[in-house]
């Protein structure tokens, strides 16, 4: 056994020589197939993270949002009719007879965008599903397939006609696939070994925090997908409830899961069956405050990482990017660890 795998944790960024003025004239677009979207964050095709609202808010910031599938085919199309920039916003299908039938109702009302979305996208269902909507739809259609983590599950999906591969397994703050199934690649090695296909990438998966966004785009990825880090913000789907706070007073959070866990099979698939177990799971998250704010955060250290680098571009960032192999003490250090011995400030 001499396979090794890194995820965000595990490397830092070495940073160069910087001959740019500021971090406000680098540039962080991405061009996928004569699209242009000046950020490279997308919203994740969950229930509880992307419906109208939130595919509005990241399409109008620059972005992209993939509306969930978890709904009746007219309750798709009625909430992508209303999207206010159909070419920025995708649709989630899943495969199958039943999976083109919604993508065809999609494309009728404008849909450019269509997200073949399953756990494990290095599959004969899912190449048969992207072949049938290449051949519908030639080149009129941006086709995004998923998930995988190696090469090969990439190069599958490339040659069956996708345009964007979506790369990773396990690393989903509301995913339990490695722990109920042992499979997965940590995401940054994943992102490293699906780089070597010549398709655009999204890094769907893991990140925390605007370093890892940046560090994901280093290591290959044209995008990169957020879920858990815009749970709860006030543009997901889901009612505000109400709770009871540890120190007695209400608090207000939000429903946020995986879409295999145990709450949305129960939701949209009837239940779970009996001969499969969850491999997700379901949570309440405290509201948040707007995703604009999650965003902007994401992307102000997307635009100061490129600047640590010297790279003008993201293109630049994958070119000039070197990684260094951390210990955990090195992971603390860069942590803020100054309080630990501090003495309180007086009220």
């Amino acid at each position: 056994m001499n396979l090794r795998g890194l995820t965000f944790d595990d490397v830092i960024l070495v940073p160069g020589y910087n001959g740019i003025r500021s971090r406000q004239n680098v540039t962080t677009s991405v061009e996928v197939n004569s699209r242009t979207f000046e950020i490279p964050l997308i919203s994740a095709n969950m229930d509880t993270v992307t419906g109208l609202e939130m595919a509005n808010l990241m399409s109008e910031l620059g972005g992209m949002g993939i509306l969930h599938r978890f709904c009746t085919v007219e309750d798709n199309v009625a909430m992508f009719k209303a999207a206010n920039k159909k070419d920025k916003v995708g649709v989630s299908i899943g495969i199958g007879e039943k999976g083109v039938e919604r993508a065809e109702a999609l494309v009728a009302v404008g849909a450019q965008i269509i997200c073949v979305d399953v756990a494990h996208g290095h599959s004969k269902e899912v190449n048969r599903t992207i072949r049938s909507l290449r051949e519908k739809y030639s080149d009129n259609v941006l086709i995004i397939a998923g998930n995988v983590a190696t090469y090969a599950g990439a190069d599958y999906l490339a040659a069956a006609g996708a345009d964007i591969i979506k790369v990773g397994i396990g690393s989903g703050s509301a995913c339990t696939t490695r722990i109920k199934t042992g499979f997965g690649v940590p995401q940054l090695t994943a992102i490293q070994d699906c780089r070597k296909v010549d398709r655009t990438l999204i890094s769907d998966g893991g990140i925390r925090f605007p370093a890892d966004a940046v560090k994901a785009l280093a290591a290959g990825a044209d995008m990169v997908m957020l879920g858990g880090v815009l749970a709860g913000t006030l543009e997901t789907p889901g009612e505000v409830i109400e709770r009871d706070g540890t120190d007695g007073r209400k608090v207000q959070v939000k429903k946020f899961r995986g879409m295999a866990s145990k709450e949305a099979q129960d939701a949209f698939m009837g239940g779970m069956s009996d001969w499969k177990t969850a491999e997700g799971v379901s949570m309440e998250v405290p509201v948040s405050g707007s995703a604009k704010d999650v965003v902007r955060d994401i992307m102000g250290g997307i635009r100061s990482g490129l600047t640590y680098c010297g790279a003008l571009t993201i293109k630049d960032l994958q070119r000039k990017a070197q990684f260094m192999e951390i210990t955990p003490a090195a992971r603390i250090e860069g942590t803020p660890h100054g309080l630990s011995g501090s003495v309180p400030a007086k009220a």
